[in-house]
């Protein structure tokens, strides 16, 4: 990595660090780019040479985390899908500080939208029910979104409100809950 490049990372490091310590006591909105850039020790041109705004630095920290999961469940398929689903929610778990921060009130929706479709494997379960229920397109687009929606809700929910629950047992809990015979009692 030249010299140039390694400023970059570093600086912008510096900035998702301040940022996340600022979001413990300041919501996004009422986050001035001085404070931040204060929190950060980076001054305002450095700032705007990456960024325009706060929530673009958190956008980019909540892109990071989403690209990681993927990874994460996308990187060995030969895998059992418990134990890719199972890793995905130990890194949740393990970075859910930082993600409390990214579901709470100062969150990005493009992050809300992101970790919606981390799993696709569950669409395979659903995909039987348009056919099995004679959904039509609107009525299936509609079931797909209450799903995808239920489980960010779900995740969401475990981390927000520190659910005592491991990466395990939140694992058996999606498989069971996306399952086709939950469908079909």
């Amino acid at each position: 990595m030249d010299k140039e490049n390694q400023r970059v990372v570093i600086s912008k490091r510096m900035m998702k660090e301040g940022l996340l310590r600022c979001l413990k006591h300041t919501e996004i909105n009422k986050l001035s780019i001085s404070d931040l850039c204060r929190e950060s020790g980076i001054n305002r041109a450095t700032f705007y040479h990456h960024y325009q705004l706060p929530k673009d630095v958190l956008s980019d920290i909540g892109w990071e985390h989403t690209i990681e999961i993927k990874r994460i469940f996308e990187s060995n398929p030969r895998l059992p899908l418990e134990k890719r689903m199972t890793d995905c929610f130990r890194y949740i778990y393990d970075n859910r500080e930082t993600l409390k921060i990214l579901f709470s009130a100062n969150a990005d929706a493009r992050f809300a939208e992101e970790v919606k479709n981390i799993f696709p494997w569950a669409w395979t379960n659903i995909i039987d029910l348009k056919k099995k229920y004679s959904l039509d397109n609107d009525e299936y687009r509609l079931f797909v979104a209450s799903f995808s929606w239920s489980a960010y809700h779900i995740v969401r929910e475990w981390i927000m409100e520190d659910i005592h629950k491991t990466p395990e047992e939140i694992t058996e809990l999606f498989i069971k809950i996306h399952s086709r015979d939950f469908y079909e009692k």
